[in-house]
């Protein structure tokens, strides 16, 4: 049941900004949040897919995300053996950190460094896409963004 009603926000929020924002309306940040906390794989990876389809839209629907708590529990999935989870959860941090220097330090500071440049090495290709992605949305928001990324490695 969780999964085909985080799959049914996913398919809502992903069309356009008005519809992401009536998904945060109704509380269904907090619900996908609740999810990428539950044990089941594919759940995680459908409601960390959902985040990064309402972050992708604006840097208000972003930070609803972040406010939410959203970047410490996928952040720490980083790391997941799941490699389509790993897509999402990178691709719902670039899409956090895309919109400015702020969600960007927010991303930084939940310790996606050096975790993040173990995916760079990583067998999926989108999995290393992702990363270099969410690396590059970061390091274009500012040059002390980039010195981090630098300084952990990422030369």
């Amino acid at each position: 049941m969780k999964t085909a009603a985080a799959w049914a926000i996913a398919f809502i929020a992903k069309h356009n900004e008005d519809l992401a924002q009536k998904v945060v309306d109704i509380d269904g940040v907090d619900y996908l949040v609740a999810c990428v906390q539950e044990p089941e794989i594919k759940l995680k990876r459908i409601a960390a897919g959902c985040l990064s389809e309402i972050c992708k839209h604006n840097e208000n629907l972003a930070r609803k995300v972040v406010e939410a708590g959203a970047v410490t529990f996928i952040a720490g999935l980083i790391t997941h053996p799941d490699d389509q989870l790993k897509r999402q959860v990178l691709s719902c941090l670039a899409q956090i950190s895309k919109h400015s220097s702020s969600l960007a330090e927010g991303v930084v500071e939940a310790s996606i460094f050096p975790r993040m440049l173990t995916c760079l090495k990583e067998q999926d290709h989108v999995v290393r896409k992702n990363a270099a992605n969410c690396m590059r949305e970061i390091a274009r928001q500012s040059p002390e963004l980039s010195k981090i990324i630098s300084n952990a490695g990422g030369e």
